[in-house]
């Protein structure tokens, strides 16, 4: 968890949402209703000192890396906020390295009877979704996948314990961050930022509806995805 989520928000929309001006690529993102792990995404990234947007690949690949890519087979998607400090992948980029990875929701599929839902924060519009950041962190990495030269830019996703709420259809939610807490992820020092990210989303702010079990399959990338069941 999170294994799957979608963003479709244009670069100017991630200006507006984020209320920070920074550079970004001259390409648009490609809206994706059904992000999976090794996709590039767009990210706004920090090294403490500038702000940019950047095109990345969903799955950290560690600074220390130095065999073939195609020989990582431990998976980086995801970091756990409370041990973020401690694993020798995270605990360098987490100080220096920090991300917001834009989102319009993300899924989740309940354990009990593996029934997919759309989560995110409560809005308006036909979804009830409004656009939000998780905070992540991020790589750049240059070396070799399938004996190819390849370079890129990688992301995870910071996770924490779920709230009552949540933890009826998984214990894990993606960290995502409140409108004061943008800015400060990028910026603040890690233990004064830490703490809050570690606080679940106030179930006031979430919205999630169950959707087609559909969306297990890659391929299948739409915005009917985020129909409601009882549509």
């Amino acid at each position: 968890m999170c294994g799957r989520y979608s963003h479709i928000l244009t670069w100017s929309e991630i200006h507006t949402l984020s209320g920070l001006l920074f550079p970004t690529p001259q390409e648009e993102p490609t809206p994706n209703y059904n992000v999976a792990p090794t996709q590039f995404c767009p990210i706004v990234v920090s090294d403490g000192a500038h702000i940019w947007g950047e095109r990345a690949t969903w799955g950290l690949i560690p600074f220390w890396w130095s065999k073939d890519l195609s020989e990582k087979k431990f998976t980086t998607i995801n970091a756990k906020a409370e041990e973020i400090t401690q694993k020798s992948t995270y605990k360098v980029p987490v100080r220096r390295h920090r991300a917001l990875v834009p989102a319009n929701c993300f899924y989740e599929w309940r354990k009990s009877d593996k029934q997919p839902f759309a989560i995110g924060i409560r809005g308006e519009g036909a979804s009830g979704l409004s656009p939000f950041f998780m905070a992540g962190i991020w790589t750049h990495w240059a070396g070799h996948l399938n004996a190819a030269p390849f370079e890129a830019y990688s992301f995870s996703i910071l996770t924490r314990a779920a709230g009552d709420e949540m933890a009826l259809i998984h214990p894990r939610e993606p960290a995502i961050l409140l409108k004061e807490e943008i800015e400060a992820w990028l910026k603040a020092p890690l233990d004064q930022i830490l703490p809050q990210i570690l606080q679940p989303l106030p179930s006031q702010l979430r919205h999630y509806f169950p959707i087609e079990k559909r969306v297990g399959k890659v391929s299948n990338n739409d915005p009917d995805l985020w129909r409601p069941l009882c549509d």
